[in-house]
């Protein structure tokens, strides 16, 4: 396992190379997001998305939310964006909002969630969106913590946690007390709100009913 410092004001392409060909092979990584630390594989590697599961102890059965690296590839992605969908995106992307669409057929069934939806963000980060762009695809993000504890804040608590069942870890420094993004379900006629997170979509949608859902870390 490998362990990459990187400072966004000093960007290392180097680092980034790294951590998107371990990516692309199928490898797991660590790095910090604009929420949380987090882990990471393609989205379209089945087997790396299950070693993510299986690593946090988490219900495989459960869908992870993707990070991507424009917000046009949601037309890829999902075989339907409503009108709410579009004004949530224009309003809150970049930034810590995942909303959860119907699949595209190129969505691979085993890594969807139930009812074949597919769950996305746009992230707000320098380093994520340059990561992301050197990936070019979607990347499973899911928080660097075993399923129902903290989440860790560093690269040093990542390898503590994770050790060398992960590929490669970026340090971009500490982030402290972060929260998780508002998760909102637009697979549906009318938006739900599955999580409350570091946004709050109310200006745009109104007071929406809020529904639980477990294991959306």
């Amino acid at each position: 396992m490998e362990v990459l410092r990187y400072d966004p004001d000093h960007p290392d392409e180097a680092v980034l190379l790294a951590a998107a060909e371990t990516v692309l092979r199928g490898g797991l990584i660590a790095f910090p997001t604009d929420t949380l630390y987090g882990l990471g594989c393609s989205l379209f590697d089945v087997s790396a998305v299950e070693m993510v599961a299986r690593l946090k102890r988490r219900d495989p059965s459960l869908a992870f939310i993707s990070l991507i690296p424009d917000a046009a590839q949601v037309y890829g992605l999902a075989s339907e964006v409503t009108e709410v969908a579009e004004r949530l995106m224009a309003r809150y992307w970049p930034g810590p909002l995942s909303l959860i669409f119907r699949s595209a057929s190129l969505v691979p069934r085993s890594v969807c969630g139930a009812g074949g939806t597919v769950a996305l963000r746009y992230p707000h980060d320098r380093l994520c969106e340059r990561l992301l762009d050197r990936i070019g695809g979607p990347v499973v993000s899911s928080s660097a913590n075993l399923t129902g504890h903290r989440t860790a804040e560093t690269a040093e608590e990542v390898v503590r946690i994770f050790g060398n069942q992960l590929d490669l870890v970026i340090d971009g420094g500490p982030r402290h007390g972060g929260q998780p993004s508002t998760l909102v379900d637009v697979s549906g006629v009318r938006p739900r709100l599955l999580r409350r997170g570091a946004v709050d979509v109310t200006p745009e949608l109104g007071p929406l009913e809020d529904v639980a859902a477990p294991g959306s870390d």
